[in-house]
Order: C-alpha cells, then sequence, then structure tokens
C-alpha cells in the first residue's frame, strides 16, 4: 500500500478508536494581556470626606482557542464502504473475479484516491479569541 494510504488510514484508525460520535472540542491554546481596562470610582477620601473620582485599571486578557471538529464514526465506515464500491468499479467485477491480485493495483489506486479526498475533510479546525476580559 502506498506511504499516503497507510497515513491515510492509520488516521482514520485513529479516528474511529478515539471517537464514538460526532465531537467538537475547544482547546486552549494560552492567554495575553491587551490594552488594561479602566474605569473612574468614586470614593470618599478627598478634603473633609467629600467623594473623589480615582480612576482604577487593570489588565484585560484574551484567551485563543483551537476549535477542532472531528467526524462519527459512521461517518468513517461509509466513506471506506463507498471508496470501496468506488475501487471495485474502477477495477472491474471480471478483472477482480478473474484475478484479483492482477485487479489489485486498479481497485488500489481509485480507493486511495477517493480515501484522500474525503479524510481532507475530517478535521476541521479553526480559531477562536474570547472578548476581552478585565481582571478587576
Amino acid at each position: 500500500m502506498s506511504r499516503i494510504a497507510c497515513s491515510t488510514l492509520a488516521l482514520l484508525a485513529a479516528s474511529l478508536c478515539s471517537q464514538a460520535g460526532a465531537e467538537t472540542t475547544r482547546v486552549e491554546l494560552g492567554w495575553g494581556n491587551i490594552t488594561p481596562c479602566s474605569k473612574v470610582e468614586w470614593r470618599n477620601d478627598g478634603i473633609f470626606g467629600t467623594p473623589s473620582p480615582t480612576v482604577v485599571t487593570a489588565e484585560q486578557r484574551v484567551h485563543a482557542y483551537a476549535v477542532v471538529e472531528t467526524p462519527t464514526v459512521a461517518g468513517i465506515q461509509n466513506d471506506i464502504q463507498q471508496c470501496a464500491v468506488q475501487g471495485a468499479a474502477a477495477a472491474g467485477l471480471a478483472a477482480i473475479l478473474a484475478s484479483p491480485a492482477g485487479a489489485m493495483p486498479a481497485f488500489q489506486a481509485q480507493f486511495d484516491s477517493c480515501i484522500q479526498e474525503r479524510a481532507q475533510s475530517y478535521l476541521s479546525l479553526s480559531l477562536e479569541v474570547s472578548e476581552g476580559e478585565c481582571m478587576w
């Protein structure tokens, strides 16, 4: 089997083993500070206890996340079956029955191509950044 097909099938097998259904996972990548928050507080610490404005500042953080969507097991199994059907059609039923080993290159070429095309949609990755959070 070609190296690409082996790695594709390994990814499919890993997905089959680790995923029982469709799942969205949100992974925190880290956080960082942006422009500090500020606000005015009125305190009774002015002359003779009168209210006075005081500017208060705090860190403002944002968090970065990776959102990963993985396929369902049923979806992967269906894709494998559909690619096997396409491979068999490309190899030809008569050729498969007459000489399975001889039909294998045509079957494998079509199957590999189909699996690679479908596997590209298996993992969806997007990045998100949270709203700023003031650390009062």
